[in-house]
């Protein structure tokens, strides 16, 4: 069953999400949707925020997991991209999105990779 999310915003319009309580259903919609509206090639991905799958064009997929040990500077878990080439796309997509350059680096506990507005050298 699809339905709002009370906690997941789109990034780009600040729009609640939809969330499909399993991946069948959510690539059952993405299905649809990219026949019927076409142009964003649609595909599900399982949210680590609440546990639901949501859509999202393919182009903007960049796997990553929440660090189990890094925080941001508001004390939250860092996500970890798991290539240097998947933190470079995300980065660019914000840059270009938000507006906000980011640097990526090397989890220093091996988690991946991060992004960071400044790196102290």
């Amino acid at each position: 069953m699809n339905r709002k999310s009370p906690s997941c915003n789109s990034k780009k319009t600040g729009r609640p999400l939809t969330e499909y309580d399993t991946k069948a259903e959510a690539k059952s919609a993405a299905g649809h949707a990219n026949k019927d509206y076409g142009g964003n090639n649609l595909i599900p991905y399982k949210c680590d925020k609440c546990g639901f799958w949501h859509l999202s064009p393919a182009d903007r997929q960049t796997a990553s997991t929440t660090c189990s040990t890094c925080r941001s500077a508001d004390g939250q878990l860092k996500e970890a991209y798991l290539s240097e080439r998947d933190a470079l796309r995300r980065a660019g997509l914000l840059r270009k999105e938000q507006g906000v350059k980011l640097q990526v680096y090397k989890c220093e506990h091996g988690n991946g990779w991060h992004l960071t507005k400044g790196l102290n050298s």
